[in-house]
């Protein structure tokens, strides 16, 4: 439709109030990428008409999906369950926003218990409510009961997807979960999410063969998922060594999903596992492109502008989103420490971000002696390195571990502290949990140097 027309449409609708150029309008931009001029549509018709059900449900997703405004979109839901309190779709999306935008579970389960109650055979409201009893109330027993119900009042493939998979993941029973799967599969030969479980299943049984066949044959059909798109890159790799075959099914999920940064950086770092350097930096420089929202995308590419661009200041952006997106990614705090130590030599900032890294990690055997040399090497400060050395719990740690830190802790005091009774005590620890040569050498040398030390 050419501006003229569209032009003399909106003159029509908007000043005219001319209802079938309104409708024609609306039709044409509901068809369109341009939704600030459909949500003007929109609020024109809410002026005219502000019970209009649909329209208030329709500015609702665009507030949820456009916009993220999610209290905006809240708004207009309740204006509809205001209007009509006995829509069952309308219980539905309000429950889903509660539940995904606002964290209300309560108030989300009970939403999707009235849609249910107003309509038997609501398949979302079913799946939904499934979900949050699983995800959310950790509530295996009562979520299976949901889709137990559902099949009461509706077969449908997606509710017997869902069954097989809680009877797949969360109760082991791998023959059940087979026969409702295939189920699903009768019902809907489209069904992504049960071929995905099929799949996952037979990966469980070692079935390797059968797990590639039902992968390769979804990857055919209309609708595929991530995670199948995971599961099958990730059985070619593992299982079969089959590295093309994987950047194969990663090239069919770019032409399928364009926009899914992801997928440009696994390409990437397989083409980079190959040593195909250049068609490496193809799909880096690709994902570039996008505006980047997702913490695994960044992390990933931020490692591969250093391994394939060495570019670490570029690099260190990509953390630095990850940092602002999950302040306790603890892969980005510990890129970011590094680069402020080695190359920065900001080693206040670097300390900062280490002490984060301590803070969240129960692996803290690693860090925590990073802090230590940092105390030491940088600020002289025996104090602070021996502080965060005796926090570590050495029973978490091998032998051969507790031993070096041991002898770590004993070195401090005997060369910063300068208390080799201290340093003796630890030594010898350390000596006990593993003798070595060295540690034998050490201690004899103190009892000969510092005769103030008795046998």
């Amino acid at each position: 439709m050419d501006e003229e027309i569209i032009s003399s449409l909106k003159q029509l609708a908007f000043e005219k109030n001319d209802e079938e150029e309104l409708a024609k309008l609306k039709s044409y931009y509901e068809n369109s990428d341009n939704i600030e001029e459909l949500k003007k549509i929109y609020e024109f018709i809410l002026q005219k008409n502000p019970n209009s059900l649909d329209v208030l449900r329709d500015l609702a997703d665009i507030y949820i999906n456009n916009d993220k405004d999610y209290d905006k979109a809240k708004e207009f839901l309740q204006k509809a369950l205001s209007i009509n309190n006995n829509d069952s779709e309308l219980h539905c999306q309000y429950g889903s926003l509660l539940e995904f935008s606002f964290g209300e579970y309560e108030q989300a389960k009970n939403h999707y218990l009235k849609a249910i109650e107003l309509d038997s055979q609501n398949v979302d409201a079913y799946l939904n409510l499934s979900w949050l009893y699983l995800e959310h109330f950790n509530d295996i027993h009562t979520s299976y009961i949901v889709v137990q119900e559902a099949l009461k009042y509706v077969e449908d493939s997606e509710i017997y997807s869902q069954m097989g998979y809680i009877e797949l993941m969360k109760y082991h029973d791998l023959d059940n979960a087979y026969d409702h799967l295939q189920k699903a599969l009768e019902l809907d030969k489209d069904n992504d999410l049960a071929y995905t479980y099929l799949g996952q299943l037979y990966i469980i049984e070692k079935e390797y063969d059968k797990a590639k066949e039902i992968f390769s044959l979804a990857l055919k059909r209309e609708k595929v998922n991530d995670l199948l798109i995971m599961e099958y890159g990730k059985l070619l790799i593992v299982q079969y060594k089959d590295f093309k075959g994987a950047i194969a099914v990663l090239e069919k999920a770019v032409e399928i999903f364009p926009d899914k940064v992801i997928y440009y950086a696994y390409l990437a770092n397989l083409h980079f596992v190959l040593g195909e350097v250049n068609e490496a930096k193809k799909y880096l420089h690709k994902a570039e492109d996008y505006v980047i929202d997702e913490q695994e995308a960044l992390l990933m590419i931020g490692y591969l502008k250093v391994m394939l661009d060495d570019n670490k200041e570029e690099a260190l952006m990509y953390f630095e989103k990850v940092i602002e997106l999950n302040p306790t990614n603890l892969n980005a705090l510990s890129f970011i420490g590094f680069y402020n130590l080695i190359n920065n030599q900001h080693i206040d900032t670097a300390l900062d971000y280490f002490k984060k890294i301590a803070d969240l990690s129960n692996d803290n055997f690693i860090i925590h002696f990073i802090i230590a040399q940092i105390y030491l090497q940088y600020y002289n400060d025996s104090t602070q390195a021996l502080d965060y050395l005796l926090k570590i719990n050495l029973n978490s740690l091998g032998k051969l571990e507790q031993s070096y830190l041991l002898y770590v802790i004993g070195s401090i005091y005997e060369k910063y502290v300068h208390n080799n009774h201290l340093a003796l005590d630890y030594y010898e620890k350390a000596y006990l949990i593993k003798p070595d040569k060295f540690l034998e050498e050490v201690i004899n040398r103190i009892y000969e140097n510092d005769k103030t030390i008795i046998n």
